[in-house]
């Protein structure tokens, strides 16, 4: 039995807010094909009005935001550990730390 665009579209929410971007896939193209089957169930004099499109593009639109949102903030994570792992290796000059006092 094919699956509601619906459940597939919450099921792709709580794949996106999870960050699993594989998961997010499969979902997308399963919720384009049950849209598909969808659309293709429903009677002409019915697609004009029909709210689908939209909120096909709505979802879609927020996942991609979403997506893009969380990439940005793994870049700057990743930048803060590359600063901090730089201070954290580098080499320490040992005569800068010390007090020499010569008699």
């Amino acid at each position: 039995m094919p699956q509601l665009p619906d459940r597939i579209a919450s099921e792709l929410r709580s794949a996106v807010l999870a960050g699993d971007h594989s998961q997010a896939e499969r979902l997308v193209q399963d919720y384009t094909e049950a849209l598909r089957e969808l659309w293709l169930a429903l009677p002409e004099s019915e697609r004009a009005a029909s709210a689908v499109p939209e909120q096909a593009r709505e979802l879609l639109e927020w996942a991609r935001e979403m997506t893009l949102v969380q990439r940005a903030l793994a870049a700057q994570h990743l930048a803060i550990v590359e600063t901090a792992s730089r201070y954290e290796s580098a080499p320490r000059d040992q005569s800068s730390s010390t007090i020499q006092v010569h008699a």
